[in-house]
């Protein structure tokens, strides 16, 4: 060791270089080694597969030879070849048209289309596809919908609205219908009445983008002669932008968001309404989760409240009913003739025509009627005439509702008004929703609404505000022309679109948009045939990459995998 010139400090880090050179080079060696493996096995396997293939064909091109060499004596024997074939598919067009149906309308998911046909096959000749294929089916189907050329028509009337979810993406759907098929639908056009003229997505919605769709549909489709939304932000300016270009479009307000507004606006300083909301609110909170849970008010929304006001509303008066009636058996406690009960009787009624029921103190009953059928029996008239005072010392479900709901009877005078002024908004919003909007529809409306008995204060104000918003949208219209006063059907779109978008991991604007021209659509065997020919998986994935990327799922999965 004297004679080396080299430090020891040197040659043991060369020594450790080299060793840890050698190692990863053998680890890589390993790792090449255990790929080969791998794909040898893969291989064989693959050989194996396709070779009992071959010769199960080869088997089978025998059979078909002896069969047509052999006369056939009964023609029924033959097991029948069910489905019209589609060029480079290997499912029949019919197994296509019936697994959409299912999944598109029936609201089955792709896995349940799948589970749904193998029990199918058992009894009839069905190829079976997965649940990835179905929903493969459905992409290339919308997609094809959108890609198709659209009708041309001078009368288009749009209706247009935006979707949102978790990540940066908006959805704007552009809906279409001609103004002379209203009257065939009777002013409440269904989904198979509206044709999809775009589905746009942007992470920056402005009113320049939203302008700019509409011009290219226009130039697609024509210029409409109407456009209603719901006036979003976004989208009224948009709508704005483009009616600068085409002064002779008229643009309307919704009618269910006019109703809503005019709603909003009436009841916002209203101070009992505010404090009714607010209770409700608090009493589901509260007992949700106890034996008062059925007579809870429904849940209120976090958007767009005052659309569904109308079930608040409605459940208060149902509630009053429930407590006139008497009757609250179903709340499931009994009866008891307390000590603090026969107490009270005898301080309104005196000691001698109380004192025979003393025997019954303590006593359960099912109902009020049973207990006062077993007062009557011990003193004839004791059972006649109980005041409230009484049953709430002596009915425990009564005792139980009011620990919960006594509140609302603070609300029996208003609530009355509160239903007349809805009234008067589902009369405007059906006569509009089923009749149309035209010059005359005003004077409908007030012949409609006009009342026998003056109508109290507050209702009035309301019907007068809301006729003068009716009157406003009315006046845009030409003479003669009766044109759409809803963009419902847009919501209902969006409804059954979110029951597609609820069954993933993440609710994100993604490749389920697709569903929307795919369920509006009619399924008839040539659309399905031509989209299935037309649109390759290859085309759906590069418009998924051209307009979203990849999707938020993709991105999670890759950011937080595992170490």
């Amino acid at each position: 060791m004297d004679d080396l010139k080299t430090p020891v400090a040197r040659l043991a880090r060369l020594f450790r270089d080299a060793r840890d050179k050698w190692k990863a080079k053998a680890l890589e060696r390993q790792k090449r080694l255990r790929a080969a493996q791998v794909r040898i096995r893969d291989l064989e396997q693959s050989r194996a597969y396709w070779k009992g293939r071959a010769l199960a064909a080869e088997e089978q091109d025998a059979k078909s030879d002896t069969a047509a060499k052999t006369p056939v004596e009964d023609e029924d024997d033959i097991p029948p070849q069910w489905g019209t074939p589609v060029a480079h598919h290997h499912h029949a067009l019919e197994v296509m048209q019936l697994s959409l149906q299912l999944f598109l309308h029936a609201s089955l998911g792709c896995r349940g289309v799948s589970g749904v046909l193998q029990q199918f096959a058992a009894f009839l000749p069905l190829s079976v596809p997965a649940y990835t294929t179905v929903l493969n089916w459905s992409h290339r189907l919308g997609l094809a919908v959108l890609q198709r050329p659209l009708p041309r028509c001078d009368d288009w009337i749009f209706i247009l609205d935006q979707t949102i979810a978790l990540g940066e993406y908006k959805c704007l759907v552009v809906l279409g219908i001609p103004a002379s098929r209203l009257s065939q639908c009777g002013f409440s056009p269904s989904h198979h009445d509206m044709t999809v003229l775009a589905v746009e997505i942007t992470a920056h919605s402005t009113g320049l983008w939203v302008e700019a769709v509409l011009q290219r549909v226009a130039a697609r489709a024509g210029n409409p002669v109407q456009i209603v939304s719901d006036h979003g932000s976004d989208v009224r300016k948009g709508i704005a932008l483009f009616c600068q270009q085409a002064p002779s479009v008229v643009a309307t307000y919704d009618i269910s968001h006019a109703v809503a507004t005019q709603l909003k606006a009436h009841w916002r300083d209203d101070p009992h309404w505010q404090a009714f909301s607010k209770q409700a609110g608090t009493t589901l909170s509260a007992y949700q989760q106890t034996d008062l849970a059925f007579l809870l008010p429904p849940r209120q929304r976090t958007k767009a409240r005052y659309m569904a006001v109308e079930a608040q509303i409605d459940w208060a008066q149902r509630l009053l009913a429930y407590h006139d009636r008497g009757d609250f058996s179903a709340i499931g406690r009994p009866c008891v003739f307390s000590a603090q009960a026969w107490v009270h009787l005898r301080q309104t009624r005196g000691l001698s025509a109380v004192n025979p029921l003393r025997p019954l103190i303590g006593h359960r009953y099912d109902s009020r009627q049973a207990l006062c059928a077993a007062l009557r029996a011990q003193a004839a008239s004791a059972g006649d005439d109980l005041h409230d005072a009484f049953w709430r010392l002596a009915d425990r479900s009564y005792a139980r509702f009011l620990e919960a709901f006594e509140w609302i009877f603070a609300y029996r005078e208003v609530v009355p008004l509160w239903a007349q002024t809805i009234g008067v908004s589902k009369t405007v919003q059906t006569t509009l929703k089923t009749q149309g909007l035209s010059s005359a529809t005003p004077a409908r409306l007030k012949a409609k609404l006009a009342a026998p008995a003056p109508l109290p204060a507050s209702v009035a104000a309301f019907q007068t505000q809301l006729l003068a918003q009716v009157n406003e949208q009315a006046a845009k219209l030409p003479d003669g022309a009766i044109w759409l006063a809803s963009s419902d059907i847009i919501e209902s779109v969006f409804g059954h679109y979110k029951t597609f978008t609820t069954r993933g991991p993440l609710k994100e604007v993604g490749r389920l948009v697709l569903m929307i021209p795919a369920f509006l659509t009619a399924l008839t065997p040539q659309v399905i045939r031509e989209a299935m020919t037309s649109v390759r998986t290859l085309d759906v994935e590069q418009w998924v990459e051209t307009h979203l990327g990849d999707s938020m799922l993709k991105r999670r999965r890759q950011a937080l995998k595992p170490t």
